[in-house]
């Protein structure tokens, strides 16, 4: 397949691009050039806050994966406005999709979007953003949905990934924190119980997940997500075990708690089974390991 990529030097699509490379031809759209480029990759040079250039980009592509988005959005400064990445960039991205000719547009989105729930969630829960970054992940999803309408005549599929907690060396989510303060012995924060419920996947599960994507035909909406349901104490104390620590740990004031975490996020991961045929295969242990290594070497 003929793929265009974005946020490829991100946390997944920079561990999604070389799988990628391996298999398809793929044009990474970055914000900046990597020092070592991947051979066999065409690099194109966008910022995702202003108007695609359309002369750098492929006439023609199969696929679009669109990976890019700003995460810290409440730190966000004028030019990296989360509304004109997450959402403007992908109308843009949808746009461009319709006119290169793609069958296939790839969203990733995240759990987020769902608020929190003292149940599992699943694919048609109502969607209850609790953060700009989840906010404007749903207006985003609202666009892809309605891309449908753009291209009526041909095969066409739009497919929606709600990553729940992908984690790895390098991830912008808390776990890595939490790891890290365990094996430094430092004290732990956590709201009663030890902090919400939640199923994190191993990043390579997650580029697995992406990649199994691409066979779908139809327009799909899927929760990316692990088997193993854990809590952010768990984790601190698991990591602490494996270094011989002392689990230092202190409650949170509930108003002390962030609304995401004052209930659960487990993801019913159903769907994602049945319709990808992918079930994770990294055990929650050796994730940790992983992660324990890059702070014990």
């Amino acid at each position: 397949m003929r793929i265009l990529l974005t946020g490829a030097s991100g946390f997944i699509g920079g561990r999604l691009l070389p799988v990628l490379a391996r298999e398809h031809t793929v044009t990474a759209l970055v914000r900046r050039p990597p020092t070592q480029p991947l051979p066999g990759v065409r690099y194109c040079r966008q910022d995702l806050t202003v108007p695609l250039d359309h002369t750098a980009l492929p006439a023609a592509i199969d696929a679009v994966i669109h990976q890019a988005a700003l995460i810290d959005a409440d730190h966000a400064t004028a030019d990296t406005d989360p509304f004109l990445v997450n959402v403007v960039a992908t109308q843009r991205l949808l746009e461009y999709a319709a006119r290169a000719g793609a069958t296939l547009f790839v969203h990733a989105s995240t759990g987020g979007v769902y608020g929190c729930s003292p149940h599992p969630l699943t694919e048609d829960s109502p969607l209850r953003p609790m953060d700009r970054y989840s906010l404007t992940k749903a207006q985003a999803e609202l666009a892809v949905g309605a891309s449908r309408y753009t291209v009526p005549d041909r095969a066409y599929a739009t497919v929606i990934l709600r990553y729940f907690f992908p984690y790895g060396v390098g991830t912008p989510n808390p776990i890595p924190r939490y790891v890290e303060a365990a094996v430094r012995g430092d004290p732990i924060a956590l709201p009663e119980g030890g902090g919400p419920r939640f199923n994190p996947l191993h990043i390579d599960d997650a580029v697995a997940a992406t990649i199994a994507a691409l066979i779908l035909t139809t327009d799909t909406v899927l929760n990316i997500a692990g088997t193993e349901i854990t809590t952010f104490g768990e984790i601190a104390r698991l990591a602490a075990a494996r270094v011989g620590r002392d689990l230092r740990l202190t409650t949170l004031p509930a108003d002390a708690v962030i609304p995401y975490y004052r209930s659960h996020l487990v993801a019913d991961i159903t769907r994602m089974q049945t319709q990808l045929g992918f079930t994770p295969r990294i055990p929650l242990a050796d994730g940790l390991a992983e992660l324990l290594s890059n702070y014990c070497p």
